[in-house]
């Protein structure tokens, strides 16, 4: 399978404190990876320096054959990766729709807006159904599919989520992870880059995965086959 997305030998951290210590990992097209580890393995970091929120020390972030690092956060969701963070970043004040049409605003996502929000709407209803409600006043598994749809409203090529799940019912993240895979059935050219805590929901989304822990990748492949380890689990990922 060809690879979409690179990392290589990469490096990243918040100011002197370094988090991430020479993580590599690759993303093929139209595949779903998870990056499984306990709370502050590194995940979020590594999400967020790949989308270009964090300057990468060392290390390379290849994308569609092309170096990212080091280039502006707009630029990579312009050229077609886009981040959905656990903390949803909406704006409350705003209907559905209106923080959805924010998600359209490149050249390539207008032009492509209406196939873009019927995309949106056919795996996530219940945004239709609400599409003039102020997105402050939704519950958090509501909030979650429109900060999800909003990410797929720029087009994206990369779709990477940091921890969907977090803190929602287990019915609501059974809605996400339905969508999420009603998404890859439908969208052609589409890859997810998923980060989880939820170890089981991401194997049934994903066939091949890492581990993170304290920084670094210490587990590539077969993602069901460590999730069932018991001992593999409690010495990675605390459970």
């Amino acid at each position: 399978m060809s690879s979409i997305l690179k990392v290589e030998e990469l490096n990243a951290g918040y100011g002197d404190v370094q988090v991430l210590w020479d993580v590599s990992l690759d993303l093929g097209k139209n595949e779903v990876v998870a990056i499984l580890g306990p709370n502050g393995s590194g995940k979020t970091t590594l999400l967020k320096t790949i989308a270009g929120i964090l300057k990468p020390k060392k290390g390379k972030i290849i994308f569609n054959g092309k170096r990212i690092d080091g280039m502006p956060p707009e630029r990579i969701v312009q050229d077609g990766i886009a981040l959905a963070l656990a903390e949803k970043e909406l704006f409350p004040a705003m209907t559905v729709k209106e923080n959805l049409l924010l998600g359209a605003f490149n050249k390539h996502a207008r032009k492509n807006f209406n196939e873009n929000l019927e995309l949106v709407y056919k795996i996530f209803p219940r945004l239709k159904e609400r599409e003039n409600q102020k997105a402050g006043t939704m519950s958090g598994g509501e909030q979650q599919m429109l900060a999800i749809g909003r990410a797929l409203m720029t087009g994206a090529r990369v779709l990477m989520l940091d921890e969907p799940s977090t803190g929602l019912a287990p019915l609501l993240v059974k809605s996400i992870f339905d969508g999420l895979r009603q998404l890859m059935e439908t969208k052609q050219e589409l890859s997810i880059l998923l980060v989880e805590q939820r170890a089981i929901q991401a194997v049934e989304l994903c066939d091949r995965g890492y581990i993170l822990s304290n920084g670094r990748i210490v587990y590539e492949g077969d993602i069901r086959e460590a999730v069932t380890s018991g001992s593999f689990m409690r010495k990675y990922l605390g459970v």
